[in-house]
């Protein structure tokens, strides 16, 4: 190609002027030519809808079924009117003017009578032409034909799930036509084009479908058909939903807490990182002691000031605190939990130390409680270089924040400040702090201005343990262990819970399950007669794992006897739905017998789904895997199969596939906890824009070739 430049620029001379034109014509012909076939169509009524068919199906009564048109004409389809005469009338009646539906039931006829009817569609820009005209004549003999293709599905929704997902849901045909629904058919449009397939036969019963990997801004519209061994129906109505940029609660922040004096602490926390796509307008503060569960100090600021004073406390009291960013949707996520001790100060304490610019910083303090009688005249700043203390400025008493100009963009700096007192001494150094600008720092926005920030902010916190932890005997050798989730997860989902266990108060802790996923509660079996055992639980994210939590134990007694009980019958446990998997924006489709679904998470690291399962019995569970989630591909790029174990032991499934989605069925016995499914690849989407550029770009390579000859 770049020869193909060079010989182009090598060979213009003043009579190819010309020749160039023409070149550069071309080319942006060929730009916008290929880009209005994907994003430009005018507005207008929709086409005729298609597949329209009237049968008999009583005496006296007519089914009518149609598709949607193929365009429909850049609004979305609304409605459809149907009209109808009867033989030798050449007059049209309005039978009903509907709405987004494919299929309508026309009664009290007259048996012997002939009746033609025709049906067009409805959009905002108007009503559309008219289908094929189609006849039918009810007899004395007309029945429901059997063994025929279903009729369409109904009820098709649409509904943007995030940014780059629409979730389908829809419901089953109003009749199979006699053999069972095997699959559907799903096919979209992509704003004012055509409609394309999607699906072609998911090979399941499943009435809900997740479409991923989708661009913003864009308005999907989609059509169902249902799949018999006959033959596939007519579409269902049309659903359409855009995606856009979806606003939620705010993430979580960093707070710090220093003493301000015997009596008062002082919060600083910086703005989140995620302000949800909702501007912060204020701040939710809890506290607790000791003795006490956390209670509301401030419900709301109502502003964006991020440092708080709590006066009036208990010298020698310890104080924990949480933090929680409020924006117009709700409440977000709490910070971490700052714990401090009200005590007298005799240093400055630095609360802030951020990047505002690649070669500037900004830092603050509050002052120390405790001069002994002595006025602060003013404070120095020093920069901390192995150990020696520069001074870099001095301020006044009454300033406490200080701005450092002329810094390197990537270096780490060290700070201090020191109180100059009125009788010529000074205090102590307060505890350094660090600061480290970047090619991206800047100074925080007006929606989220941190006043203050902690100084060396950890990124990714761990989770608090779990609470309330429980162990109950459930038999005289098994032992139900039950806890509650903690309420701050440290910025990052719960993934799953650790659990150990010991024999007797000096034992050894040892692991029983190094990670049991998301659930709340383990049963362990096996105990010895007569041993008391103790247990405790840790959290785990993606961070890393959590402190343990609090113990909890039980005594297995030699005399422990269980009052014999009828046992209830069997309950056989069944669910379906959608459900997101955590890490990702995605969700799966799934449908279980003998099982209840209660999460599900990827890991980006071994290429694995997890699937946290309750089962009190042997079953099945057919899932639904996006391709752009989880695939399992081979070097040649072919498909591969899938691992999949259950509770750790590899398991049997059967598979069907298409192009966009996996289905697996899988079978599991009684008792499983969790089914893991393991690919080899997450595959990445290929830029539509950069492909409408290469093809524009090949063209005006070729026709300036053969122009220059």
């Amino acid at each position: 190609m770049t020869q193909s430049f060079a010989k182009i620029i090598k060979n213009i001379q003043k009579k190819n002027f010309t020749k160039l034109w023409i070149i550069c014509t071309i080319s942006m012909a060929s730009i916008i030519f290929l880009s209005s076939q994907s994003f430009a169509q005018t507005a207008q009524t929709p086409d005729q809808p298609a597949g329209f068919t009237a049968v008999a199906i009583s005496p006296t009564s007519v089914s009518l079924n149609w598709s949607p048109p193929q365009n429909n004409g850049g609004p979305p389809i609304t409605g459809y009117k149907i009209d109808y005469r009867i033989v030798p009338s050449t007059t049209y009646t309005n039978l009903a003017t509907l709405g987004n539906v494919t299929t309508f039931t026309h009664i009290n006829l007259i048996t012997g009578k002939t009746y033609i009817y025709r049906v067009s569609a409805i959009n905002s820009n108007g009503t559309g032409s008219p289908s094929p005209e189609v006849l039918v004549t009810p007899t004395s003999s007309s029945a429901p034909p059997k063994n025929i293709a279903p009729n369409p599905p109904q009820s098709l929704t649409a509904s943007a799930y995030s940014s780059t997902q629409v979730n389908l849901s829809w419901s089953v045909p109003s009749s199979n036509g006699g053999p069972p629904v095997t699959g559907y058919k799903i096919q979209y449009m992509l704003d004012t084009g055509n409609f394309t397939n999607l699906v072609l036969n998911s090979g399941s019963s499943f009435t809900a479908y997740s479409h991923t990997g989708l661009l913003v801004g864009h308005t999907y519209t989609y059509r169902i058909f249902a799949i018999n061994s006959i033959g596939t129906s007519n579409s269902s109505n049309t659903a359409s939903a855009t995606t856009v940029k979806v606003t939620t609660v705010p993430g979580s922040l960093i707070l710090s807490a220093n003493p301000s004096s015997a009596t008062s602490i002082s919060l600083s926390w910086s703005s989140p990182s995620n302000d949800g796509g909702s501007a912060i307008t204020g701040y939710r503060i809890e506290y607790s002691n000791a003795t006490s569960q956390y209670s509301i100090l401030v419900a709301n600021t109502g502003n964006t000031q991020t440092s708080y004073l709590h006066k009036g406390l208990t010298t020698g009291q310890i104080y924990s605190y949480r933090v929680t960013a409020i924006n117009a949707i709700g409440i977000g996520n709490p910070s971490n939990v700052a714990s401090v001790t009200p005590q007298e100060t005799t240093t400055p304490n630095i609360t802030m130390a951020i990047a505002i610019s690649p070669t500037s910083a900004s830092i603050s303090w509050i002052a120390p409680s405790q001069t002994y009688g002595q006025i602060i005249n003013g404070y120095r700043i020093d920069q901390v270089i192995n150990g020696n203390f520069l001074q870099i400025d001095s301020v006044a008493g009454s300033i406490t924040t200080y701005t450092i100009p002329n810094l390197t963009t990537g270096k780490t700096y060290n700070y201090a400040v020191t109180a100059l007192l009125s009788g010529g001494s000074e205090t102590n150094p307060s505890p350094l702090v660090s600061v480290s600008p970047t090619s991206t720092s800047s100074a925080p926005s007006p929606s989220g201005q941190p006043v203050s920030q902690s100084p060396q902010p950890q990124q990714n916190l761990l989770p608090d343990p779990p609470t309330s932890l429980n162990a109950t005997m459930i038999s005289q050798n098994t032992v139900k262990i039950s806890w509650v989730m903690p309420s701050n997860n440290g910025k990052l989902p719960i993934t799953g819970f650790k659990v150990e266990s010991k024999t007797g108060s000096t034992g050894t802790w040892s692991t029983i399950t190094s990670n049991i996923g998301v659930q709340t509660s383990f049963v362990k079996s096996g105990l010895q007669v007569g041993t008391t055992y103790f247990y405790r639980v840790s959290s785990i994210s993606n961070a890393g794992t959590s402190p343990p939590s609090s113990e909890a134990y039980v005594n297995t007694s030699p005399n422990m006897s269980q009052t014999p009980t009828t046992p209830a019958p069997s309950t056989t446990l069944q669910s379906q739905g959608i459900i997101p998997v955590v890490n990702t924006t995605s969700t799966i489709s799934y449908q279980a017998t003998g099982g209840q679904i209660t999460g599900a998470s990827i890991n980006p690291s071994t290429f694995s789904l997890k699937i946290n399962l309750k089962a009190n019995t042997a079953g099945t569970v057919s899932i639904q895997i996006p391709r752009n989630m989880i695939d399992a591909k081979k070097l040649d790029g072919s498909d591969d199969t899938y691992i999949v174990t259950s509770d750790k032991s590899m398991i049997s499934f059967n598979e069907t596939k298409t192009s966009l989605s996996r289905t697996l069925i899988i079978s599991f016995p009684a008792n499983t906890n969790e089914i893991s499914i393991y690919g080899t690849t997450v595959i990445p989407e290929f830029p539509i824009v950069l492909m409408i550029f290469i093809i524009a770009f090949s063209t005006m390579i070729i026709f300036s070739k053969r122009i220059i000859k």
